[in-house]
């Protein structure tokens, strides 16, 4: 019976550690640090929030809206595009006495890639733009084509995102005759570059819920 007794503490004993490190487990896995969610949604908000003023920069373009445009950078902000190197707001000017001249244009925004880092932001896209625009010997109409890349630096300020840094990279550019003028297609199916634009009735009615 002694030896039967001895046996037995033996073997509790000899589980102690198992079932010490069974039960501090939990606690252990408890006290591992969570993923942090509030800057998980931060940094998420502020990749769209970038995002959304690249695509606001390329409609800006295309309703020829230059308070928009100016909208996406800070003041102090600089440029550099072609040969271009000063203040994004000069830069601005330049684009809106160009785009006064065009009949139609669309800009498109491709392959976002945006990195945060608190109030800071970093971003490259792609761009393509298409103007159409009267020929300078008129005789008729014309399409020009661009390529290239935007990378930008920004900042956020009181919780707003803009532009603080912009340098802009031309790839292609070709120019093409247009086949028919723009006001020879059937009135009514055109996009237009200002207030008389379809957007801008339809988003009214929106607003006001009809």
């Amino acid at each position: 019976m002694e030896t039967d007794g001895r046996r037995r503490w033996l073997a509790v004993l000899l589980g102690l550690p198992i079932g010490l490190a069974a039960l501090t487990r939990p606690t252990q896995a408890s006290a591992a640090p969570g993923p942090d969610l509030a800057g998980t949604v931060d940094a998420l908000a502020s990749s769209e929030a970038i995002r959304t003023i690249l695509y606001r920069y390329a409609r800006a373009n295309d309703r020829k809206d230059e308070a928009l445009m100016r909208s996406c950078f800070w003041p102090e902000s600089t440029h550099k595009h072609g040969a271009f190197e000063g203040l994004s707001s000069d830069f601005i000017g330049r684009a809106m006495s160009i785009l006064g001249g065009i009949i139609y244009s669309t800009h498109f925004i491709a392959n976002p890639a945006v990195e945060v880092r608190g109030d800071r932001g970093f971003s490259e896209c792609y761009y393509f733009a298409h103007h159409r625009r009267a020929k300078k010997d008129g005789s008729g109409e014309e399409d020009a084509f661009f390529e290239g890349r935007y990378i930008d630096f920004l900042e956020r300020r009181r919780g707003e995102w803009r532009i603080i840094r912009r340098r802009g990279l031309s790839d292609l550019t070709t120019v093409t005759p247009a086949a028919t003028t723009y006001a020879s297609w059937t009135p009514g199916i055109h996009s237009h570059p200002g207030q008389e634009d379809e957007y801008f009735a339809m988003r009214k009615a929106f607003l006001e819920g009809k």
